[in-house]
């Protein structure tokens, strides 16, 4: 009897999801926010949504479509969001990896959730780089990748989030400067919030800053510039959460609670089945 109720709790543990994250991202009051940095410089037909926050200068020429509020430079709520930022950029870059330390990003790669990555080096793209965040059927997993240097994307990335993977949280903390350059067709879609230590800089695409340079399924904040040089789309912390926010970036739900209670009963009296008969 000991060893049946033994390996059917064994199998029980199996099928069970595990619930919550021990990798966390903690935003605070930033997380309404879409953009934020020293300075917000905008020249395109940009569609933001959520709030935008400098401490310093707001410049848009664009003009640019915003959903939340645009405080202006230095107001109280955006100084408090800054801060904020600044806490989980300084606490998400000091956190050890939980992967073994990668040196460069190959032209495939893929993340598993509830993990920390760090790249030790400057980070460049070339056009043909696929990635791949897997939040094994967890869709509150949240991935970081930490990159200790310069992250540039020189090339279309793609992104396969599976799983149940999320842009929302998907966090890359970059120690320098994050540069998408394109001016490539079609427009780069990038999953995931991007936390700069220094500038982030969207660039025009080929034809002018008219043109969709790029979309950010995430939010953007940046400790010194924050630009948008070409027509850009930013969904924010929070509708960067859709699943799939890039190319192929079908996933498979988790089930719900209701489900998970149903199975959880129906093994239940599987249980208690086996062990009567065992009695």
């Amino acid at each position: 009897m000991r060893h049946g109720l033994i390996g059917l709790l064994m199998a029980i543990a199996a099928v069970m999801p595990a619930f919550g994250s021990t990798v966390i991202v903690d935003l605070g009051s930033a997380s309404s926010f879409a953009l934020l940095g020293g300075t917000i410089s905008n020249t395109g037909v940009s569609h933001i949504t959520g709030d935008v926050g400098a401490t310093t200068t707001i410049t848009d020429s664009g003009p640019w479509i915003v959903t939340g509020t645009v405080y202006p430079a230095g107001h109280p709520i955006a100084m408090t969001a800054y801060g904020d930022f600044e806490t989980a950029y300084n606490t998400s870059l000091g956190l050890g990896n939980t992967q073994p330390v990668l040196s460069s990003l190959g032209l495939t790669q893929t993340f598993i959730g509830n993990n920390v990555y760090t790249f030790t080096s400057d980070i460049s793209t070339t056009t043909g780089t696929a990635l791949t965040f897997d939040a094994q059927y967890n869709p509150n997993e949240v991935f970081i990748v930490q990159i200790d240097g310069a992250f540039t994307v020189n090339g279309v990335l793609t992104f396969d989030l599976i799983n149940g993977a999320r842009a929302k949280n998907i966090f890359w903390i970059v120690k320098d400067a994050a540069t998408i350059s394109v001016g490539i067709s079609p427009p780069q879609i990038f999953d995931g919030s991007i936390l700069a230590g220094t500038s982030f800089t969207m660039s025009a695409a080929s034809g002018g800053s008219g043109v969709l340079a790029g979309t950010i399924n995430g939010c953007v904040f940046a400790e010194t510039a924050n630009t948008l040089a070409g027509q850009t789309t930013v969904n924010g912390c929070v509708g960067g959460g859709l699943p799939g926010g890039g190319p192929g970036g079908g996933s498979v739900p988790e089930p719900g609670s209701s489900g998970l209670v149903s199975l959880g009963c129906v093994l239940g009296i599987l249980a208690w089945r086996r062990i009567r008969v065992s009695l």
